[in-house]
């Protein structure tokens, strides 16, 4: 593993020191891994919004992280719309599936 230093200005040093049962050094390395996804989930999402083949390397990183770009956009409102109209229409109560497909 890597060392890295880091410099903070005294005051936030003196607020650190006041919660010595937190370790700081993890705190920052949770930041820097946060960071690092955030910033290849931007590359892959721009990839995917300019119609980029993904390499195999892309699809076992989103794999491994559960993620795809299609995660991050947002519903269309028809898509929405449709579901909830959907939603409040009429249902049938069914005992077995057969009564379903009658």
């Amino acid at each position: 593993m890597s060392n890295i230093t880091l410099y903070v200005p005294d005051k936030v040093k003196e607020k650190m020191d006041s919660y010595s049962e937190i370790r700081w050094s993890e705190v920052v390395r949770q930041a820097i891994n946060k960071k690092l996804i955030e910033t290849r989930k931007l590359e892959l999402l721009k990839k995917y919004v300019e119609k980029e083949p993904f390499t195999d390397g892309d699809l076992v990183w989103m794999d491994e992280h559960d993620w795809h770009p299609v995660d991050e956009q947002q519903m269309k409102l028809s898509f929405i719309k449709e579901v909830q109209k959907r939603s409040k229409g009429k249902f049938i109560r069914a005992k077995k599936v057969e009564d379903l497909f009658e």
